[in-house]
């Protein structure tokens, strides 16, 4: 195995860390596509990246998801590539908040809460941009039984249409998805030998499957492993500093975005308190970092 790789490897390590105690994370890790996704999508050329996750106590996004997206985002921008943001409503004022913390201006596709309108909007993007990769960080997905779920196994619906149409573009696009409670869209693939470590897994469990997916304890952790493993191999520089993680936190926070577990509009991430969450991301960071010295 090459040094990259095994960099890689150490990095989604880094990324699955179960911080929470949530039990999936960590077990899905053997089953992590980190290292062929960020290679997949280094040669990438049109990315669609889909997140935002409404907590319905609060009718606004979570500051989960978003954060990740745009470091994503960023890192692929940084390489030339075109991006697009696929998301709803009620993230929308989030991704904005973060692009500005970027200095980014990108395209956002926000999907309509009846589905038939969604299914429009997703085929007349994949009709129009004509993807080379689609990244599902922190997005619902639809579970076998057609619902989307909160990971108390609430039902979504109303709220989030299906966008698993999005992960099954044609035979030329590659799907990679990122997530922390097998709920995600791009889950299902790790279903079948997952589901039962997670509270409601069987009734929750996203069906959907992605080419590509990457566990994680928190959903912005796998973006920064995505991110990072990226520069890895580009042989640059592209995850940003924790510093600059804790900005675009603190812009979403200011642009109304709640703590998924919590439901109130911290600095926190996952219930997880900012210096526990930023110390995955300085690890992250040094991993990537230390590659290229």
């Amino acid at each position: 195995m090459s040094s990259s790789a095994n960099i890689i490897n150490r990095i989604a390590a880094l990324a699955a860390h179960d911080a929470g105690r949530r039990g999936f994370s960590n077990s899905a890790l053997a089953q992590s596509g980190l290292f062929p996704a960020a290679e997949s999508l280094l040669s990438g050329e049109r990315t669609i990246i889909a997140t935002g996750f409404c907590i319905r106590a609060a009718m606004i996004g979570e500051n989960d998801g978003p954060p990740g997206a745009l470091a994503i985002a960023d890192a692929l921008c940084q390489l030339g590539q075109e991006v697009v943001f696929v998301s709803d409503h009620f993230s929308s004022g989030l991704l904005e908040a973060g692009m500005r913390a970027y200095d980014m201006r990108l395209p956002v596709t926000l999907l309509e809460r009846d589905q038939a309108t969604a299914d429009r909007e997703i085929s007349a993007l994949l009709a129009d941009f004509r993807p080379t990769h689609v990244v599902a960080i922190e997005r619902p997905g639809s579970a076998i039984d057609g619902h989307r779920y909160s990971m108390r196994g609430a039902v979504l619906d109303d709220l989030v249409p299906a966008a698993d149409a999005l992960l099954a573009p044609g035979e030329a696009t590659v799907t990679i998805a990122i997530g922390d409670g097998g709920n995600e869209l791009g889950m299902g693939g790790l279903r079948a030998d997952h589901h039962h470590r997670v509270m409601y897994g069987e009734k929750i469990f996203c069906a959907t499957r992605a080419d590509f997916v990457i566990p994680a304890g928190i959903s912005n952790w796998g973006g920064h492993a995505l991110a990072a493993a990226l520069g890895i191999l580009a042989g640059r520089r592209l995850m940003r500093t924790p510093e600059h993680e804790r900005r675009v936190l603190e812009a979403l926070q200011a642009a109304g975005a709640v703590d998924g577990c919590t439901g109130k509009a911290d600095l926190s991430v996952d219930g997880i308190a900012w210096e526990d969450y930023a110390e995955t991301l300085r690890a992250l960071h040094a991993a990537g970092r230390g590659s290229l010295t």
